[in-house]
């Protein structure tokens, strides 16, 4: 069976470098990920898919929670990214882009 990627960016504002002191967590339909902020990706099966981005913060394991879903076709890559808020404890801003394709190679006849 073939497979679908989500690729997920995670960023923050310059301003707000002590978040580069924690790990995001990536959660792909309830599959929970520590990921180093950064662009990370998940092999999918084709299909609707949720995706929640977070992180830890004191009291709160879910800081900044923000999600989406995504409909990922076998062969294409979906693409979400996630910016944390200055402001701790508003969610994140998570946008998609329209999913890209898997080359596929032509011969000629």
């Amino acid at each position: 069976m073939e497979t679908g990627v989500v690729e997920v960016t995670t960023s923050h504002s310059p301003l707000a470098f002590i978040y580069a002191l924690v790990q995001t967590t990536i959660e792909i339909d309830n599959r929970v990920e520590r990921r180093p902020w950064g662009t990370h990706r998940f092999e999918v099966a084709p299909g609707e898919h949720t995706i929640a981005v977070s992180y830890p913060w004191v009291f709160d394991r879910r800081c900044g929670r923000n999600s989406v879903t995504v409909t990922v076709r076998a062969g294409e890559t979906a693409r979400i990214a996630y910016r944390a808020p200055l402001i701790r404890y508003l969610p994140g801003k998570i946008t998609t882009e329209d999913p890209i394709p898997r080359a596929r190679v032509v011969r000629p006849q």
